[in-house]
């Protein structure tokens, strides 16, 4: 009943907090030089990509404090951009610390699950059933620590956690609402798996070998600009709803 509360809430935090398109919009329309450039320039587009991935690291903590601190706000009044610049700021270094500590850890579990993959491919019989075994625990490790960590920036923006206490505070609140849990990701895989489509769409047809295997005809460059940033406006719009949806769910489930 919380997680449907917490839909009906999210269109009208987001039309009392309509920046929260702000920063996501620009997020997306950095990403669409790349989709423009990876049939045409692809060593460029990998490049850029790289580079964006780096920029990316740093500044998304300082984004997630923002929008988690104006979608918080939005839930009961009007939040502007001040109080995303705000939220950002203070919250920036104690998001960076776990957001790292996050990477660090999935890039240990997805190391091990690549290895024990290549290990199952070039060995057989019982080694091979080994490999295979520890590389399914490693992928279900990765759904379980994604499952109960995935609250920590709302606990360090809304409660005042620090990056180490946040990760606690995200298993204590899924742990302790664990059907009202299941239930928000399904409909939050849902609504981001039609804006995956969309965008699958749009690197398709910005790709001229892909789009002609498709049967689906060349667009010029004005027209690829166009695609490309009508997609970033679906994404951002998409990626706000998202994350005050989960600020909503967060707060029902913790209210």
């Amino acid at each position: 009943m919380g997680v449907l509360q917490a839909l009906r809430r999210t269109p009208g935090a987001l039309k009392r907090a309509p920046g929260l398109l702000v920063p996501q919009l620009i997020v997306f329309a950095l990403l669409v030089p790349q989709l423009l450039l990876q049939s045409s320039y692809p060593l460029v587009s990998t490049f850029y990509s790289l580079g964006i991935s780096a920029v990316l690291l740093l500044v998304t903590p300082f984004i997630q404090g923002g929008m988690f601190g104006m979608a918080d706000e939005a839930l009961t009044t009007r939040s502007s951009l001040s109080r995303f610049v705000a939220d950002g700021k203070a919250n920036y270094l104690s998001l960076l610390i776990a957001y790292v500590l996050l990477l660090v850890v999935n890039g240990v579990i997805g190391a091990v699950g690549v290895a024990a993959g290549f290990g199952a491919l070039l060995t057989h019989g019982s080694i091979g059933t080994a490999f295979i075994g520890l590389a399914a625990i490693a992928g279900l490790l990765y759904l379980v620590v994604a499952f109960f960590v995935q609250f920590y920036g709302q606990a360090i923006v809304i409660d005042g956690a620090s990056a180490i206490d946040s990760f606690k505070r995200s298993y204590r609140v899924v742990r302790g609402n664990l059907l009202a849990t299941v239930g928000y990701m399904l409909l939050a895989l849902v609504i981001g798996a039609l804006s995956g489509g969309v965008y699958a769409g749009v690197s398709l047809v910005a790709s001229a070998d892909a789009a002609s295997a498709a049967g689906l005809p060349t667009l010029s460059t004005p027209l690829l600009v166009v695609v490309g940033l009508l997609a970033a406006v679906i994404g951002s719009v998409v990626s706000a709803f998202l994350l005050t949806f989960s600020v909503a769910v967060y707060d029902e489930l913790t209210g």
